[in-house]
């Protein structure tokens, strides 16, 4: 029998041979398995995508036993964890320092970052976690600070249009990041990718465009990087900035879903912020694991059901959807 699959099937399955980390892994096989007919002739696939996600959820699962977080470890927190990268004085420091309540030493000298500084911004009330880091140098890079990039969801490049020498740091970054199989560019195809390497999501941004003769550098850096890949902005007069955070938050690929009390009207305060592929289980689990162990029945409201619908915990999310649970 014909498994036939529909395109927001292999939509799906692109996402998942495209995913750098796990949760984005687990989110694209969760919205595989959601879309996929079932009969006959998908038990077999079925089956084998089940098998996939129980193994990313064993190899991302706590360890037990007594674990000490090193010095500079950064726990993960709010919907995605995105670390800035760059040259001294490009204004890391300074966009953490802007943008969140965290408080990294800010300079007008190079070198006054040594450890991870992380902070939460909230633009359109989603949590992206930014995390200050010491400069980029083709010198030496720390093992912590390689491990932190593997694992972040995205990288932010900060470069600062003040200085004669972006289109240096641009090649310096770019070369740092690839000898630490770390790359900037297009990713090949899944089976063609030297184990290890890492081709994460990430944005070039230029800061200080308020500067004199900032544009034409910026131009320049353009014809090299390509102008759809550099947002433009500056942390003093916060020009480009909104467009500059729009476009990190289409970057995460994050969906808002908010939650009500029955008999109560929908509260479109706080939503919780996933990845997209991610289901109405998810949600469960985020507000109480054993409320996703309980779940007896659920009702959603927004554009694409009729306003109270019984859904299935499988259901995949999209952005603006509103649940409310009941045990």
């Amino acid at each position: 029998m014909p498994a036939n699959l529909t395109p927001q099937y292999y939509k799906a399955e692109e996402r998942y041979k495209a995913a750098q980390q796990d949760r984005e892994r687990l989110a694209a096989l969760r919205e595989m398995l959601s879309m996929m007919p079932k009969h006959k002739g998908t038990e077999k696939l079925q089956a084998d995508l089940k098998k996939r996600i129980a193994q990313i959820k064993m190899q991302s699962g706590t360890k037990k036993g007594p674990h000490h977080a090193a010095l500079h470890h950064v726990e993960h927190s709010g919907a995605a964890q995105v670390v800035l990268v760059g040259p001294a004085n490009s204004g890391k420091s300074r966009f953490v320092a802007d943008l969140t309540h965290a408080t990294p030493e800010v300079a007008p000298y190079p070198f006054t970052t040594w450890t991870p500084t992380p902070g939460i911004l909230e633009f359109e009330k989603i949590p992206i976690q930014v995390v200050d880091v010491p400069p980029l140098t083709p010198e030496h890079v720390e093992p912590w600070f390689v491990d932190l990039l593997r694992r972040a969801d995205a990288l932010l490049i900060l470069l600062s249009a003040n200085s004669d020498e972006v289109l240096d740091h641009w090649e310096m970054v770019k070369s740092t990041l690839a000898r630490l199989k770390i790359h900037l560019g297009t990713p090949p195809p899944p089976d063609e990718r030297p184990i290890g390497h890492r081709w994460p999501k990430h944005l070039v941004a230029v800061n200080k465009i308020d500067r004199p003769d900032a544009s034409d550098r910026v131009e320049l850096l353009e014809e090299i990087v390509g102008r759809e890949k550099v947002m433009r902005f500056s942390l003093e007069t916060k020009d480009g900035l909104d467009d500059l955070l729009r476009e990190l938050v289409r970057l995460l690929d994050v969906v808002r879903v908010y939650t009500k009390e029955p008999h109560e009207e929908i509260d479109h305060g706080k939503p919780f912020v996933l990845l997209r592929g991610s289901t109405v289980e998810d949600v469960a689990r985020q507000i109480h694991k054993e409320l996703a162990d309980h779940i007896k029945l659920v009702r959603a409201w927004g554009e694409r059901f009729h306003d109270g619908q019984p859904v299935s915990r499988d259901l995949v999310l999209e952005d603006g959807d509103v649940l409310e649970f009941h045990e």
